[in-house]
This record gives structure tokens, C-alpha cells and sequence, in this order.
């Protein structure tokens, strides 16, 4: 089994971007361009409110996820077990 990162409480982020910009100093880039990590905000049932969207991809898993995850103020990241499917 291998390990994978997913925004387990998408509803606790705060919008703070630290994660896509851990995700980014790994890589040796500068900015939120083609981040692996990436925050949407959109409008939610009220006009007056924002939801953010949080999308991972999946070669994320190359970099050290446990310093991606510890950097979230919020705790939204949460570090579980990848269930390989198997065929029948």
C-alpha cells in the first residue's frame, strides 16, 4: 500500500495557499504556476460567502507529503492509505 495525501475537511480551508507553495519549494519553483496543489474559491449558496476547492494531483506522492500536511494551519491535508484495486 502506498501512501497519498487528500483534503480530507475541504470545509476548514482557509484559503492560505501555504500548501501549494510547500508543494512548489520541493519542486525548486517559484510561484503558483502548474502548482500540484491547487485552491479555487467559488461562491457558495449565500452571494456573500466563499468555498475553496481543493484539487491534488496525483504525482504529489513523489514529493514528502508528511511536510505538506504538517504545514496546513487548518489540518485540511490528511495522509491515508492508497487500497491498490485488484482485478477479479
Amino acid at each position: 500500500m502506498s501512501k497519498t495525501l487528500k483534503a480530507t475537511q475541504v470545509d476548514k480551508c482557509n484559503g492560505c495557499e501555504l500548501c501549494s507553495l510547500e508543494a512548489q519549494r520541493q519542486l525548486k519553483k517559484v510561484g503558483l504556476e502548474e502548482s500540484l496543489i491547487r485552491i479555487f474559491r467559488k461562491k457558495g449558496k449565500d452571494p456573500q460567502t466563499l468555498v475553496n476547492s481543493v484539487e491534488i494531483d496525483p504525482r504529489l506522492n513523489m514529493l514528502n507529503i508528511d511536510k505538506i500536511c504538517e504545514i496546513c494551519p487548518t489540518s485540511v491535508l490528511e495522509i491515508v492509505d492508497e487500497v491498490e484495486n485488484q482485478a477479479k
